[in-house]
């Protein structure tokens, strides 16, 4: 029953994303199912006229008409067919673009949740093998279709011959009813143990390729570290060619051929034992019917039509097995694909909106662990954050400088304790005021490879003006004077080929200027400018507090570097091994 809900489910969700491809695929199923009984049929009856010794203008007739419904069903199928293979490619850009839009609005802690991280790499392991995607369910949908058709037709086909069967003819025991009741009975225990060995092998199937993923994640990081000019310079300065086939040798070529064996031995194991059952259950067939054919219980014509339907039968059952057999592959993994989907997040936020400009931010006696963690990331921290106040948080790798930043931002929420913004606890305040106060340069920013512009302005509209004083304020401007299309140059050369390699402290102080853009109440740089020179450094962070006083904001720096940030705060906390150790004016 649980099965038949989620198959259930997987067909709503399909029509959500493409309601045209499920009629498509129906009819492909149909059309494709039908083509061998239309030539089953024609080629019997033109036998059957022909031994009534029927004129030529009769025969012309049947066979032109075969001619033109095979024509017929050849075009028809192959435009649906074609217009199936457009739907499905729909349907998984339709898939995945849900997927992206889930994710992009997640909240940020299940992002780094190690487990929900497992089940994210599992979806995207499936559809790099379309296992479970839905369109590899439509395909397995319309197999399954075909197989019901096909059967049904078949057994419409034959059941003169069965009335046959069940007639007593003789006194032999293949002209008895028992022998057409065992033939019978042995084709529906040949489908149930075929449906059986199908979901065997696909269960023992998706175990392999699990085990195998992880080898293959390896294998297309290597790729990447190999395509990519960024690591090329590592490869080839301290020779890692060596070290790297090494791992590819060990692990991909070693491991993974062991379990592509495996695979490969249950496969023809199971394609063996199928096989001997197929046989088996045709040669009944073929007995059965010569034996009724050879006491002129029906011509020449019908013994093909018989022939031709019944091993359909076997055709089809075999098709349905298959099919069924695959549902325990597809189902655990669209399990995993709605269990992404209907997430839901646990964060809630609340009304209240700030007004004016002045904000005041406390940290009472705040200790986080992050979800699953035994020790705490950060402890008893009380930190009082006033309008226009620029201090720093000081301390080693480690201490929990940047951890205090994502409970500020509320990515996370305290274990303990509280975080206060103008006397409210910050759960109290809406998630576009939470977000609008601050502006943020973490350790780990991200540059894309769009256009200048692009990753200053973000998701605003161009103010070319305020652009160039941002730039200049970061101590950029100079250098994006010289490039090629000034801000409309693309960055890295991923999405253009003309697109401008910058080095990391470049890529700082554009982070910076695009932190500077949205003109936050209080600018937050953890480690922002650790990739610059000691001038360069005192120059951009200079420039940042005098914009940042005249506009009345309030400055948070986070640094291991006491002296750096000495002369740029009045109040400086230092932190060590996840505490608040001291403060100092």
């Amino acid at each position: 029953m649980r099965n038949f809900k989620m198959i259930g489910k997987m067909y709503r969700e399909i029509a959500g994303l493409d309601k045209g491809i499920l009629p498509v695929d129906f009819f492909c199923a149909i059309l494709t199912g039908a083509k061998p009984f239309v030539n089953i049929w024609f080629t019997a009856k033109i036998i059957g006229m022909m031994t009534a010794g029927a004129d030529f203008k009769g025969l012309l007739a049947y066979i032109l008409a075969a001619v033109a419904l095979n024509f017929v069903l050849d075009y028809t199928g192959g435009f649906l067919s074609d217009l199936y293979d457009v739907k499905s490619d729909l349907l998984f850009s339709r898939e995945n673009f849900k997927m992206a839009e889930k994710l992009f609005r997640m909240d940020y802690e299940k992002l780094e949740d190690n487990t929900f991280r497992k089940t994210i790499h599992k979806h995207e392991e499936a559809g790099a093998s379309r296992w479970a995607r839905f369109s590899y369910f439509m395909w397995t949908s319309q197999v399954f279709v075909k197989g019901v058709f096909t059967v049904a037709v078949s057994v419409v086909m034959i059941l003169p011959l069965l009335k046959i069967g069940f007639t007593k003819t003789g006194n032999s025991f293949f002209e008895r009813p028992v022998f057409l009741i065992l033939l019978i009975v042995t084709l529906i225990v040949m489908a149930a143990v075929m449906a059986l060995i199908a979901v065997r092998m696909n269960k023992s199937y998706l175990a392999a390729n699990e085990a195998y993923a992880t080898l293959d994640r390896l294998f297309y990081s290597l790729i990447d570290l190999f395509a990519d000019y960024k690591t090329g310079k590592e490869i080839r300065l301290y020779k890692e060619q060596h070290l790297i086939g090494k791992i590819a040798t060990e692990k991909i070529l070693t491991d993974g051929e062991k379990t592509l064996k495996q695979i490969s031995m249950r496969t023809a194991k199971t394609s063996s034992i199928v096989a001997v059952m197929g046989a088996f259950v045709a040669f009944g067939v073929y007995v059965f019917i010569g034996v009724k054919g050879n006491l002129g219980l029906f011509d020449i014509g019908a013994l093909v039509m018989y022939c031709g339907a019944f091993m359909q039968i076997v055709n089809g059952v075999m098709l349905i097995a298959n099919t069924l057999g695959k549902l325990a592959e597809i189902l655990p993994l669209a399990r995993i694909y709605f269990e992404i989907i209907e997430c839901t997040d646990s964060k809630q936020y609340g009304t209240r909106t700030l007004d004016g400009d002045r904000f005041e931010i406390e940290f009472k006696n705040v200790s986080f662990k992050y979800p699953g963690a035994n020790q705490y990331a950060l402890e008893n921290v009380s930190i009082k954050i006033e309008n226009g106040s620029h201090l720093a948080v000081v301390g080693r790798n480690g201490s929990g400088k940047t951890t205090f930043i994502k409970l500020m931002c509320r990515l996370y929420d305290v274990t303990d304790g509280e975080i206060l913004i103008n006397g409210e606890n910050i759960q109290a305040y809406t998630k576009e005021s939470i977000t609008a106060l601050y502006s943020v340069v973490f350790q780990d920013f991200k540059i894309f490879s769009v256009s200048l512009k692009d990753n200053v302005c973000a998701s605003t509209a161009l103010d070319t003006d305020r652009l160039y004083t941002c730039l200049e304020n970061a101590n950029i401007k100079e250098r994006v004077e010289r490039l090629p299309n000034k801000e409309n140059t693309y960055l890295y050369k991923d999405l253009n080929k003309g697109g401008v390699e910058i080095s990391g402290g470049e890529a700082q102080r554009v982070a910076i200027a695009r932190c500077l853009l949205f003109r936050p109440k209080l600018l937050i740089l953890d480690e922002a400018t650790s990739m610059l020179d000691v001038s360069t450094q005192a120059n951009v962070l200079g420039m940042i507090r005098r914009q940042m006083r005249e506009s009345g904001g309030g400055i948070l720096l986070i640094s291991h570097d006491e002296a750096l940030v000495k002369s740029l705060c009045d109040q400086i906390y230092v932190f060590d091994n996840t505490k608040q150790k001291e403060r100092r004016q």
